[in-house]
C-alpha cells in the first residue's frame, strides 16, 4: 500500500462516517414527517348532549402515535392552522368557515408554534369549538371530519384526516320553552333516583353553587332542617300545625335570599369548591364529610361540614349538618 493512499485513508474514513451520519438523520427526519406511519388522528364530542343553533360545540380532536418511532409536529398557538375540519350536510352540501375564522386565519402577523415530538403511545389533544370555527346556517344533521395539519395550515400538502366522523344533529335554537321542559324532565328523573348519600351531596352542593334551587330542595328534610336556624326553627315551633307548610314556604325563600328570616345571608354559606372525604352509614342514617371552600372579600376560608342524612323510604334525605372551621 502506498504512502499517499494512508496517508488519505483517514480522510475517507471521516467523509463515510459523515456520510452514515447524514443518511441516518435523513431517515428519522423522514419517520417522524413523511408517510405518517403509525400515527392515529380521531374527533369526538367533548360531551354528549342535545347541540343546539347558536351553542357552543366542542370536540376533541386528538392525535395518537401508535408507531416505535418519534412524531415530530408543529403546534400552533392558535388552533386553527394546526387543525381544521370538514364538514357538510346529509346531503352533501359543504359548510362555509365561519367569518371569524376567515378572519383569524387572514390575520397579518407572525404564526407562532412549538415543536411537539410525540414517543410511542404519547396522545396530543386540543378541544375546538366548533360552533364558532364554521357557518351553521339551519337545524338539521352534519357530517363531520377532522383535518391536522403537522406542517400547519401554510403547508395543505402535509396533512392527515382522521380516522373517523362525527354526526351532528343540530336542533333549532334553545329557547326557554325547550329549557323549562328538559329541567321538568331532569327533576322528575331526579326524584325518581336512589342515590346514596355522597351522591347527594354531591349532587346538592352543585346545585347550590350554581344558585339552582329547585334542584337543591329536593333531597332536603325541611322540617328537620329548619331546626338548623334560630328565627325559622321558633316560628316553626310556635306556629299550628296546619300553618306550619306556610312557614317552611317563607324559609325556602330565605334560602334563596328573597327575605331576611335570619339575620345572616344563607347565601355566606354558599361554597365556590368542595371535595367530599368521607361517608359513613349505619342502618338507616348516614354522615358525609365534606371540606368546602369559601371566598370573601378575597380571603380563601375552609370549613368541614359533617352533613347528617336519614334514609326515607328509598331515598337518602339531608336532616342538618355540623360545621367547623379549618385554621390557615
Amino acid at each position: 500500500m502506498s504512502k499517499v493512499y494512508l496517508k488519505k485513508l483517514p480522510v475517507l474514513i471521516t467523509l463515510l462516517f459523515i456520510i452514515c451520519i447524514s443518511i441516518g438523520y435523513s431517515q428519522e427526519y423522514k419517520t417522524e414527517w413523511g408517510g405518517y406511519s403509525g400515527i392515529n388522528a380521531g374527533i369526538k364530542f367533548h360531551n354528549k348532549e342535545i347541540y343546539y343553533m347558536g351553542q357552543p360545540i366542542w370536540v376533541e380532536f386528538q392525535i395518537v402515535n401508535v408507531g416505535v418511532h418519534p412524531f415530530l409536529f408543529l403546534s400552533s398557538y392558535k388552533k386553527l392552522f394546526t387543525f381544521d375540519f370538514e364538514v357538510y350536510t346529509d346531503t352533501n352540501r359543504w359548510v362555509e368557515h365561519s367569518k371569524e375564522w376567515i378572519l383569524e386565519k387572514r390575520r397579518y402577523e407572525a404564526v407562532l408554534s412549538d415543536e411537539i415530538t410525540l414517543k410511542e403511545n404519547e396522545v396530543y389533544g386540543v378541544r375546538i369549538d366548533i360552533g364558532r370555527w364554521f357557518e351553521f346556517e339551519k337545524p338539521g344533521d352534519y357530517i363531520i371530519r377532522g383535518v391536522f395539519y403537522p406542517g400547519l395550515i401554510t403547508n395543505p400538502e402535509q396533512k392527515l384526516y382522521s380516522e373517523n366522523e362525527l354526526i351532528l344533529r343540530l336542533h333549532p335554537p334553545y329557547t326557554e320553552e325547550i329549557k323549562q321542559k328538559e329541567r321538568a324532565e331532569e327533576i322528575k328523573k331526579l326524584k325518581a333516583e336512589k342515590l346514596p348519600p355522597y351522591e347527594v351531596l354531591d349532587y346538592t352542593l352543585k346545585a347550590f353553587m350554581d344558585r339552582d334551587f329547585e334542584k337543591y330542595f329536593l333531597y332536603i328534610k325541611f322540617d328537620k332542617f329548619i331546626g338548623q336556624f334560630a328565627n325559622a326553627r321558633k316560628k316553626y315551633q310556635d306556629t299550628h300545625d296546619r300553618d306550619k307548610p306556610l312557614v317552611i314556604e317563607e324559609f325556602k325563600q330565605y334560602l334563596m335570599g328573597i327575605n331576611k328570616l335570619e339575620s345572616i345571608p344563607y347565601s355566606d354559606a354558599i361554597p365556590v369548591d368542595y371535595e367530599i372525604e368521607e361517608t359513613y352509614i349505619k342502618g338507616r342514617d348516614a354522615q358525609v364529610k365534606v371540606l368546602e371552600t369559601f371566598k370573601y372579600l378575597g380571603l380563601v376560608e375552609q370549613k368541614r361540614y359533617t352533613y347528617h342524612l336519614h334514609l326515607y323510604g328509598d331515598r337518602w334525605l339531608i336532616e342538618s349538618y355540623d360545621v367547623i372551621n379549618i385554621a390557615r
